[in-house]
């Protein structure tokens, strides 16, 4: 089963799962784990390279009310700097309404729209290019309940010419300071169904796609392959050096539970915990055979709803890639369909209503490290210096998943992520060159706190009132950080099962 063909169905189970969670993560025993943490010893820049993007369901999306307040809130939370999304040649978007004797006709009233208000509340577009309009397209191929055309186009000639009207129009409108800090990406996953041509059509289709671009402008930044499962990049990047076409980034997808006989050659064949790592080192090595050694990767997709694994694998990935690009910020989000519960919302960082989940809190506790990252022994940790002097640290207890493969399924991988069995852990980490003697510490567990763990505490209404949604949003809240004392250098953490922390130290 494909990870995009889920059935939303047991919603109410995961629910009730996400409540014995709450039960039994009082009845764990504690590991204990020290590390030693050196406030003085800076070992070098700390990217926040998890916030250039995060990704969404189709462009026309941003018409709702309530996506733009999802995307708001991310971004002043988690400092999100761009949005990815599908379907922006969808007929919905009105773009291209038809050919006429000069090429696509043409128009970005919608477009406009969409990208001013993005910029209005400090989003940048990050720009894919997809899907084909039906008036360019060859067949009726289509993805999700949206119908996002997925066929090549009948003539090159007018999609070259679509995507030059495209770009001279967003320079004129936003000045190519601005458009030159954008991506434009080439398509969505044309290893999968989502492209109904061949390998060597998408290659061409990127190669003529880049050259348009850079006709316009050579400062417009352009990339691809943007393959599921970190596929086809030796190729792709062979066949832009023979033909000389332009890449300003590499871009590609991976996702924990994607069948790793794909891109490691034999099924299973590391934890769950290390595949986004080692395949993302995978592809850097990939990146710097083909001879493109100093081209950024873009991991324009991956996802987890456990704020453990979320912070580890990020920890985990510093330095491999440029930009990690979450799989998705909102509650609006249709691939298969409108809603058919509040609480159904395997991606995104909110259920229904702007009801937060514990995800969007480990963003914000990202948001809030320095952008120095200090020395550390090994373990879940990941300490950094402030501008102003002051420390923060990322700690985390992430249990191992048992369940290896849910072929695909997101709600079957957040049951499997989440509400694996585990002991709670206690961190006693030792200070040197501390001069503080408090410590404040905010606590993120998954089984406290977010929408899940609120829908099943207030009983799982189905249709919540006004009241009840305020009501949600308090219980799904983050804790008010509280104080730790600090003992002889030393300050203790207890995470339950999954639990993201953050302790922060005053200059």
């Amino acid at each position: 089963m494909d990870r995009r063909d889920f059935i939303l169905a047991g919603a109410a189970s995961l629910i009730g799962a996400m409540a014995d969670a709450q039960d039994r993560s009082g009845k764990l025993n504690f590991e204990t784990v020290g590390i030693d943490v050196d406030l003085r010893r800076d070992t070098g820049d700390l990217p926040h390279y998890w916030e250039k993007s995060i990704g969404s369901d189709r462009l026309a999306v941003a018409f709702r009310e309530p996506w733009v307040a999802d995307m708001t809130r991310a971004h002043q939370l988690c400092g999100f700097q761009s949005v990815r999304c599908h379907g922006l040649f969808d007929d919905e978007m009105g773009i291209c309404q038809g050919l006429g004797a000069s090429g696509p006709v043409t128009s970005f009233v919608y477009l406009d729209q969409v990208y001013d208000r993005l910029l209005e509340i400090g989003v940048k577009p990050f720009v894919e290019l997809s899907f084909m309009p039906t008036a360019l397209a060859t067949s009726r191929n289509s993805v999700f309940w949206y119908r996002g055309n997925a066929s090549p186009p009948a003539k090159m000639t007018d999609w070259c010419q679509l995507i030059e009207r495209l770009v001279r129009h967003l320079v004129e409108r936003y000045g190519m300071d601005e458009v030159s800090q954008w991506r434009f990406e080439c398509w969505n996953e044309p290893n999968l169904g989502f492209w109904a041509g061949t390998q060597a059509a998408y290659f061409e289709l990127y190669r003529q796609t880049a050259l348009t671009l850079k006709r316009v402008d050579a400062r417009l930044q352009v990339g691809g392959p943007a393959t599921a499962q970190i596929m086809w990049i030796p190729q792709f990047l062979e066949y832009c050096k023979r033909h000389g076409a332009p890449v300003d980034f590499v871009s590609t997808h991976l996702y924990a539970d994607d069948a790793q006989e794909n891109f490691f050659g034999q099924p299973n064949k590391y934890p769950f915990e290390e595949v986004l790592p080692r395949g993302i080192a995978q592809v850097n090595e990939q990146i710097q055979a083909a001879g493109f050694a100093s081209t950024p990767l873009v991991i324009s997709e991956w996802s987890s709803q456990n704020p453990a694994f979320i912070a580890q694998t990020l920890r985990d990935c510093l330095g491999l890639a440029d930009t990690m690009s979450f799989w998705q910020v909102s509650s609006v989000f249709e691939e298969q369909g409108p809603p058919r519960s509040f609480a159904t919302s395997v991606y995104g960082l909110f259920i229904q209503s702007g009801v937060p989940r514990a995800s969007l809190y480990a963003f914000a506790l990202l948001h809030q490290l320095g952008q120095r990252r200090l020395w550390s022994s090994a373990g879940p940790l990941l300490a950094s210096a402030r501008a102003d002097g002051s420390t923060a640290m990322l700690a985390w207890n992430l249990i191992p998943r048992t369940v290896h493969n849910t072929g695909g399924d997101p709600l079957a991988t957040f049951q499997a992520e989440v509400l694996t069995p585990g002991a709670a852990k206690r961190l006693e980490i030792n200070l040197s060159n501390v001069h503080a003697s408090t410590a404040s510490l905010t606590l993120l567990d998954p089984a406290q706190v977010g929408a899940e763990a609120a829908y099943a505490a207030l009983g799982q209404p189905e249709y919540p009132s006004k009241e009840q949604i305020t009501e949600l949003k308090q219980r799904a809240a983050l804790p008010a950080p509280r104080e730790l004392a600090i003992r002889n250098s030393r300050v203790a953490i207890d995470l339950p099962p999954n639990a993201v922390a953050l302790l922060e130290l005053p200059a």
